[in-house]
């Protein structure tokens, strides 16, 4: 996934950031009951003090985000929070909130020794991949009643944005950025000179083509995998749905029974090594970086790429006008027999802004969910759209004339498409850099499907 993508969207190398954090052990229950009971009065009293405390007697809320207000007018989604934030403060003026800014990487080790000290803020930026860490350990609050009594705002995201913040039918926090990192990117000139006016649809008109691109000596799709990360990021994260369907990636995540031995995951890795045995891919497919593939796309000697959201704003700026004004979305093809939904495409919220659990007091919970949801909401949200962000709102508002014309092609289509796990978004990372690795040497034959399902399933035993 690209390391420099839009914050969240979704941020860092995504597939090391999201599992490179430890899950800190929750502190264990006092057994005196009379203890516990003074404890929970006490831890009351302390909250409704916390609310009142603050310059001139103001409530105070304290939050903490991987943004920096020195970024503001750079990117869509810092420059709509702070601007939702600053909007929000100005309509409170007996709130005072005290927010800590710093950059990504940073955060991602801050954010959770703070849980671990019982130090978390009122607000934060929770990586759907955390959910399970924060919530066995009792650092975020359940958030389920408050977006169950305002359907309009809860049902007004893409579609699964809010499944990686969901545990046990409890939902642990709301979507702030979203990405898509499938999205084929294909130059509709070169497509039609084989006689495809679309993209194809399925997987069987997707050969037809690659084998009239061969004969035109033309590479169908470039990809640069030598940092590892896109053929599972980019490709397999979107073509293992198509065959397992979301459910066995979440029984892969849960630990509750499919295995990456499993028939349906095998066949992924058959298609995917099928597709680049028939000439579907640059030869030095594990020599070039995701840098390098664009400028094979933009020259043309490639007739189609599949990339992040990230790239729109690439092709945008760097692309030739005659390449930009060719290049369309779509997404991979259907696949006969298999998983039951096959409009999805990898991707969702990488960050979601969470409430801790250490909120008790019913006034100040208030306010921090108000906050909360102005910092999620078509506010924010159509901040972000207008600077060319993509957005967890399913319909921000902005001016067409201003963004890039791809933009607008993707926020149409994403409308009725489903958003499937990213794989390195949340599997863990030595089983992500088992298969990362395994898929170059299966990508030029030095591998087979069935042995480096082996490889991985053995990773993930290891993991558990």
């Amino acid at each position: 996934m690209k390391k420099k993508l839009l914050a969240a969207l979704m941020t860092a190398a995504l597939a090391a950031s999201m599992t490179a954090c430890g899950a800190p052990q929750a502190v264990n229950e006092d057994n005196n009951s009379k203890d516990t009971e003074q404890a929970e009065e006490q831890k009351g009293q302390d909250s409704g003090e916390e609310a009142k405390e603050g310059t001139g007697g103001k409530t105070t809320i304290t939050a903490i985000c991987h943004q920096s207000r020195s970024n503001i007018g750079e990117g869509g989604f810092t420059t709509g929070f702070f601007g939702a934030l600053d909007t929000w403060q100005e309509e409170h003026p007996d709130v005072e909130v005290k927010v800590e800014e710093m950059d990504q990487t940073a955060y991602q080790t801050k954010i959770n020794s703070l849980g671990a000290s019982g130090d978390l803020p009122d607000l934060f930026m929770m990586k759907g991949s955390w959910t399970k860490t924060f919530v066995d350990n009792g650092w975020v609050a359940d958030i389920t009643a408050e977006l169950d009594a305002d359907q309009d705002w809860k049902n007004a995201y893409i579609k699964g944005g809010f499944d990686a913040a969901v545990r046990d039918g409890k939902t642990y926090g709301v979507p702030q950025e979203s990405m898509s990192t499938g999205m084929v990117y294909y130059n509709s000139d070169m497509w039609k000179e084989i006689g495809y006016e679309t993209f194809p649809e399925t997987w069987d008109e997707l050969l037809d083509a690659v084998d009239k691109f061969k004969e035109k000596g033309i590479t169908p799709f470039v990809m640069g995998n030598k940092p590892n990360w896109p053929a599972e990021s980019c490709w397999l994260s979107t073509l293992g749905d198509r065959f397992t369907g979301p459910d066995w990636t979440q029984s892969i995540l849960d630990g509750s029974g499919a295995k990456f031995t499993d028939e349906a995951f095998v066949k992924a890795l058959t298609a995917f090594q099928d597709l680049a045995q028939r000439g579907a891919f640059n030869e030095d497919i594990n020599s070039i970086d995701d840098t390098e593939q664009n400028t094979v796309y933009f020259n043309k000697k490639a007739a189609a790429i599949v990339n992040g959201t990230w790239f729109i704003p690439t092709i945008d700026n760097s692309a030739p006008e005659d390449v930009k004004a060719a290049t369309k979305l779509a997404i991979l093809p259907s696949v006969e027999g298999g998983a039951e939904d096959q409009k999805t495409v990898s991707g969702g919220p990488a960050w979601f802004m969470s409430l801790s659990s250490k909120v008790t007091d019913p006034a100040k919970r208030e306010l921090a969910m108000d906050l909360l949801k102005a910092l999620t909401d078509e506010r924010q949200a159509n901040v972000t759209a207008s600077m060319g962000g993509v957005t967890a709102w399913a319909d921000p508002e902005y001016d067409t004339a201003k963004v890039p014309a791809l933009f607008n092609e993707y926020n149409e289509m994403i409308k009725n498409i489903t958003a499937v796990p990213i794989y390195d978004a949340c599997m863990d990372a030595s089983v992500i850099e088992t298969m990362n690795v395994g898929l170059q040497s299966l990508l030029i034959g030095e591998k087979t499907p069935e042995e480096l399902a082996e490889e991985i399933q053995t990773e993930q035993e290891l993991a558990q």
